[in-house]
């Protein structure tokens, strides 16, 4: 662990891993159901992300079933959608290379993953450089509800400008966020007032009970900081002064 938070440390940025073989440029969405490792390639629909705009499914690289786990994938460039999911599913060991608004995870000025519909979304040992926010649970989807749980681990992002992850509490949607590095966030757990579309605007809440796991209620750099000097100390060897001038990547604690 000592040897992952120093290469973190010492890189101040985090680069996407090189791709097997050629890009694959989809000419449809692709449909991933059960367990689908990709062996490391990449995939893109060949549209540049030049819309803020929904454009639903049809145009994601993957569309994710219910129950469905995606991994070992790098999502490339010119894509608009990125991953659309139903219902419960998992990411894992995944990567993209330029912008998209949805699970796009490098300079992407929106979210990386929106999810419409219901159950437990797993994002793990997933790299972000460059975006809005990792995880949103729609805001104002025209059968919104929930529950719509996130759980968030091994995450390693670099220059994230808003919250880490959006969830509807009033929809009784938490999110669990562990073992995480990020070296830049506002918050690393937003609460909204979910609403279904057409009913007004969704709003930031004050509460952050749905907010769990050991980085859930995490509020800014210095917080998250001082929260994990204690095991800092221990894994690196060194004192609670040197830590407070370690680079940002240790801002986020990776337990």
């Amino acid at each position: 662990m000592t040897a992952i938070l120093a290469t973190l440390a010492s890189a101040q940025s985090l680069n996407i891993p090189t791709r097997l073989g050629s890009t694959n440029s989809l000419r449809e969405a692709m449909s991933i159901t059960g367990s689908k490792d990709m062996g490391n390639k990449e995939y893109y629909r060949g549209r540049a992300c030049d819309s803020d705009e929904d454009t639903g499914s049809s145009n994601a690289v993957f569309n994710l079933e219910a129950g469905a786990t995606l991994s070992n994938v790098i999502i490339g460039v010119n894509q608009l959608e990125g991953v659309h999911c139903q219902g419960a599913w998992t990411l894992k060991n995944a990567q993209a290379t330029l912008p998209s608004k949805e699970a796009a995870p490098q300079n992407a000025a929106d979210k990386v993953i929106q999810h419409n519909g219901r159950g437990m979304v797993t994002v793990k040992d997933f790299t972000v450089v460059s975006v809005g926010k990792l995880f949103q649970s729609c805001d104002n989807c025209s059968k919104n509800g929930g529950p719509c749980n996130v759980v968030v681990t091994g995450l390693k992002a670099n220059g994230v400008t808003s919250d880490l992850v959006g969830i509807n509490s009033n929809y009784g949607n938490k999110a669990t966020i562990s073992r995480s590095c990020v070296n830049s966030v506002k918050k690393v757990c937003q609460e909204y007032k979910g609403i279904v579309k057409g009913n007004g605007d969704s709003e930031k809440v004050s509460t952050t009970s749905s907010c769990t796991g050991a980085q859930g209620k995490l509020t800014g750099l210095l917080l998250a900081r001082w929260s994990m000097i204690d095991e800092l100390k221990s894994w690196t060897g060194k004192t609670a002064q040197e830590i407070l001038f370690l680079p940002p990547w240790y801002s986020i604690h990776c337990t």
